[in-house]
């Protein structure tokens, strides 16, 4: 099997656009069975049921964020658990960010894989918690600037946008001219105007203070950090693994020498790993040395 004929390597449709100038060259990678964002969606709604149904106001106490419960109090785990927490008086705010992670979602965990994307996907949140309480901090001290909160430090914090405009944030630099088809206004616009217009929007809101400020501060946090990290994914090898260090080179053996008449077109078993490895962790994933393997063969296979 040659690497054209793999499945992954195939060009699909993106939801709700077409393929083009995407870092992967227009093809989607989808994994089989459910997806770290079909996880995401699930947990999020069944967290809300919880929370509105079962155990009203219970996880709102223990799960929302502010700068007395998540700064004063140490409370750190509230940076993640608030990013669960939906405002249970209205529908919308979960529905609008589950719509939003359904249809922009699959094309940053293709291209991170799985473990990356949710690294990533938390990473944008607690971002956006952390650009939160520094706001308010600075409000609290008097600090009178544009986009600086002025807020009871008990205000909470609670939605998973910050996440969700990481992500709609990283999409702009996976695949920035997808064409995305609006439902309002109905029209067709690239990935990338679609996203650095959010984030302008969220932008603008909080300078001028607007009613939301609070959650604006959260958006752009999480599209800040979509930006930096989308372009740097190495650094989120370690989020769940806080023992190790990814930028410390791992202990190698001496390679051997290979005489210069033995290289060649690459072997088809080295091929199929690196292939694997696509499907299973993304293209972010690969070497250098592994990009230019799969060059190689692909040429060989024209």
């Amino acid at each position: 099997m040659g690497i054209h004929d793999r499945d992954y390597n195939r060009e699909s449709f993106g939801i709700g656009g077409r393929p083009g100038g995407g870092r992967s060259g227009g093809a989607v990678f989808r994994n089989p069975g459910w997806t770290v964002t079909t996880w995401l969606i699930v947990i999020n709604v069944v967290v809300h049921i919880l929370a509105v149904v079962v155990l009203p106001n219970v996880l709102y106490s223990l799960g929302h964020l502010s700068v007395y419960t998540g700064f004063q109090r140490l409370e750190v785990w509230r940076l993640v658990t608030f990013q669960f927490l939906h405002d249970p008086s209205s529908i919308w705010h979960l529905v609008f960010n589950m719509f939003g992670l359904w249809v922009f979602g699959p094309f940053v965990e293709d291209y991170l894989g799985g473990k990356k994307y949710l690294a990533f996907y938390l990473m944008c949140g607690l971002c956006g918690g952390v650009l939160f309480i520094v706001l308010s901090i600075l409000g609290h001290f008097g600090v009178n600037l544009p986009g600086v909160l002025h807020s009871d430090l008990k205000t909470s914090l609670i939605g998973a946008s910050a996440g969700v405009f990481g992500v709609i944030v990283a999409c702009a630099y996976v695949s920035p001219n997808t064409v995305i088809q609006l439902l309002f206004p109905p029209i067709p616009l690239k990935m990338k105007y679609l996203a650095y217009g959010y984030v302008g929007l969220a932008l603008f809101n909080l300078l001028t203070g607007s009613q939301n400020a609070g959650g604006e501060a959260a958006h752009v946090g999480g599209a800040i950090a979509g930006f930096y990290f989308i372009r740097n994914s190495k650094l989120l090898a370690d989020f769940f693994d806080v023992m190790n260090d990814s930028r410390k080179p791992p202990n190698k053996p001496k390679p051997k020498r290979v005489n210069r008449y033995d290289k060649g077109m690459p072997t088809q078993s080295e091929v199929d790993r690196i292939l694997d490895k696509v499907n299973r962790s993304g293209l972010a994933s690969l070497t250098e040395k592994e990009k230019k393997t799969l060059a190689r063969a692909s040429k060989g296979d024209g």
